[in-house]
């Protein structure tokens, strides 16, 4: 397996992957009912066209020489097909295997248009931060080919295939209005994907790598039944919209079957070691700046002189109030995250309670950003809701102290330099803006949700508003 495989899908199983500060080959969009526990892109796939089904073609190009064999070697199984029901029975293990998930009715047109308006994320990174991803795609339009569509009416998952077939755009949503995730990966990454155990999103998308499959089954670890994916062209395959209860699954095996129902390919996905975390001395806390009051408050950008925009609203919630609503989504983030996350010290910590310090709090009425640390001051929780409970849309992340005595910056919010009493950030649209600061943390907004990352410009002022500090940082600039 090759190192840059084996650093992919290691970032996969990586909470404190941070991919707006390394090379990057994809970009996510984690919105609605959304849980950063890494921030690799969700691929979601489903079916093209209901004759490629049942005509039994998956004709695709590749590079694989026509001589390779496939993954494994299939000793002629096969899998039974009730005509009158349509129930496949796995003749391997006399099991019923679920229904692969629907084919959506939507035009191509329809999910053309539902799914471009939210690729602006993507075109926004690309000119923020240009050199730093392989996607080189271009934004997505017609000339993009629906290779697997999903769902309903309402509910969506599909994934276009990029022209010069380099790139898998993914999207999810959850009705007509409601985007659920959006991610752009490479197409080797979605092959690779099938190859290595590991956990990943109900709609991640995968790809057979033999011609002549018509049927896919997957087993998935702690399901009992093999479930049958719903395949499209180009070898792309899906297992669905995750629905409302989305859980990490972990792919155990692939089998593929003829259009006579044989068995043609097999593949046991093989286990990776996740990346050792680094040694941090477990005496090491949280060390936050210490607070200064400004002597001369700047309402006015010292460059300019032009009136600076206010700084975000302290939230009118109780401390306990957010702790509450906050606890219900850091239960989800456990329960989703079976066998994460890799830095013991985040599980050590415990769930979140009253106990916990709500060190930042930002937003109005239920809409809410906040910055929650640990008793033990180890483990930071970064929380976004927008409705009173966790059954509203959400984003959520935990973290674990470095060995410098700070949380590491992944854009959403920062910790306050040393000296600094006050922060300005240029921000796209509504220009040079005051942040909020607390307990020795700053934000800028309400971050989270549909994040628009933007590399801006950030300047720190010490109580006499002399500035002393001067920096480009990547943000999250659209605020729900």
């Amino acid at each position: 397996m090759s190192t840059d495989l084996e650093r992919l899908l290691a970032a996969a199983a990586d909470d404190t992957d941070q991919p707006l500060h390394t090379d990057v080959d994809e970009i996510l969009v984690r919105g609605r009912r959304s849980v950063r526990k890494s921030r690799i892109a969700t691929v979601s796939t489903a079916v093209l066209t209901t004759a490629a089904i049942v005509g039994g073609i998956a004709a695709w190009s590749t590079t694989r020489p026509e001589s390779a064999e496939p993954a494994g070697t299939p000793n002629g199984q096969t899998i039974t097909i009730d005509v009158k029901t349509g129930r496949i029975i796995d003749d391997e293990t006399g099991k019923t295997v679920v229904p692969a998930p629907p084919v959506s009715p939507l035009s191509d047109a329809e999910v053309l248009s539902r799914c471009t308006k939210y690729d602006h994320t993507y075109q926004h990174f690309s000119q923020a931060h240009p050199g730093k991803t392989l996607d080189k795609a271009g934004p997505v339009d017609a000339r993009w080919k629906i290779v697997v569509k999903s769902g309903d009416r309402s509910v969506l998952n599909a994934l276009f295939l990029s022209p010069d077939q380099s790139i898998v755009s993914t999207c999810t949503m959850d009705g007509p209005e409601r985007p659920d995730s959006f991610g752009r990966t490479r197409t080797a990454a979605i092959s690779a994907k099938g190859q290595i155990r590991h956990q990943m999103q109900p709609q991640d998308g995968l790809r057979v790598p033999v011609r002549g499959v018509n049927r896919v089954l997957v087993d998935l670890a702690g399901e009992s039944s093999p479930r049958e994916a719903l395949l499209g062209t180009d070898g792309f395959l899906t297992l669905g919209h995750p629905g409302e209860n989305a859980k990490l699954i972990t792919v155990d095996r692939i089998r593929g079957y003829d259009a006579g129902g044989t068995k043609i390919y097999e593949h046991v996905p093989t286990p990776i070691t996740p990346p050792s975390m680094p040694a941090v001395d477990p005496s090491v806390t949280v060390r936050t700046a210490d607070p200064i009051t400004p002597q001369v408050v700047l309402t006015k950008d010292p460059e300019t002189g032009k009136p600076l925009a206010p700084a975000p609203l302290v939230s009118a919630l109780t401390d306990e109030q957010i702790t509450t609503r906050c606890r219900g989504v850091d239960d989800i983030y456990f329960k989703d995250s079976a066998g994460h996350p890799a830095d013991p010290r985040i599980k050590a910590a415990g769930p979140v309670t009253k106990d916990w310090q709500v060190a930042l709090k930002t937003g109005t009425g239920n809409k809410l950003t906040a910055v929650l640390v640990s008793p033990d001051k180890r483990v930071l929780a970064w929380c976004h809701m927008l409705a009173a409970t966790a059954n509203g849309p959400y984003d959520y992340a935990r973290s674990a102290v470095q060995s410098n005595g700070t949380f590491k910056d992944d854009g959403t919010f920062a910790m306050v330099p040393n000296g600094v009493a006050q922060i300005i950030v240029d921000l796209p649209g509504q220009g040079p803006t005051r942040a909020l600061i607390s307990n020795g943390f700053y934000i800028w907004g309400l971050t989270g949700g549909n994040s628009d990352i933007q590399s801006v410009r950030v300047r720190g002022y010490d109580a006499r508003g002399k500035q002393i500090y001067d920096t480009k940082k990547d943000v999250d600039a659209d605020f729900d």
